[in-house]
């Protein structure tokens, strides 16, 4: 985390997994977050986290690709000056050029497991097909050099061994295998439970959890949470 700043490791954690999914930094010393309106409860969860620096949560329409599309999101701002040292920190270690994000060793020493689980709620797409079970992050706006970062990150730290594969023949992401899943999940779950909307994101989708193994008592407390959700 930083030292001597004004904000604390939660929000510090929020902001530092944020930037590497998908929230943006503005010139402006600005923050935003920003999804669909589908996913307004994880907005809401992400919003209560950083209250005491952000402002209101609002609609917006953004256009893309010739489409209008409706979000729901929110700004951190500087606060009259309450945070510019912040920023000025978070710009060395997380662009290139103010602006650009850019992976650095600096910014990855500074996650935490909450840290994580915003990343994979913003990225991570996980698929279950035909027994089959496989994720991945998605990391297409990073090079080939900064994926690795995250590869020997994740595995350094963490000891979760990602692939780094291909889409289109210029795009890199980070594949994982069940393995490497569980140790992800059980890293990041406690915090992802409190979205019941976003809980499909941990669901591995097994029906008999007897030979879970360690990982069993992780994934009864994962299939519980979303039972109570269905029932509600």
């Amino acid at each position: 985390m930083f030292k001597n700043i004004s904000l604390s490791q939660e929000e510090q954690s929020v902001i530092l997994g944020g930037l590497l999914g998908d929230a943006s930094l503005a010139k402006k010393n600005i923050i935003a977050f920003r999804h669909s309106t589908k996913q307004k409860e994880y907005v809401l969860w992400k919003h209560d986290l950083l209250k005491n620096i952000s402002g209101e949560v609002k609609f917006c329409n953004v256009k893309a690709a010739g489409n209008i599309y409706e979000q729901i999101g929110f700004t951190v701002t500087s606060l009259k000056g309450k945070l510019n040292q912040f920023y000025a920190e978070l710009r060395k270690i997380t662009t290139n050029d103010g602006v650009r994000k850019v992976v650095t060793p600096q910014w990855l020493s500074k996650l935490t497991p909450l840290s994580l689980a915003v990343w994979w709620m913003d990225d991570g797409c996980l698929s279950v097909h035909k027994g089959n079970r496989y994720d991945k992050l998605c990391t297409h706006g990073f090079s080939l050099r900064e994926n690795g970062l995250l590869k020997q990150y994740l595995f350094e730290t963490w000891g979760i061994d990602v692939d780094i594969k291909i889409e289109k023949q210029k795009y890199y992401f980070l594949r994982f295998n069940v393995s490497a899943l569980k140790k992800l999940i059980s890293i990041i779950y406690p915090y992802v439970i409190q979205i019941p909307s976003m809980l499909y994101k941990v669901d591995l989708n097994y029906s008999n959890i007897v030979k879970l193994g360690w990982f069993d008592k992780i994934y009864t407390t994962i299939k519980q949470a979303r039972s109570q959700h269905n029932t509600l």
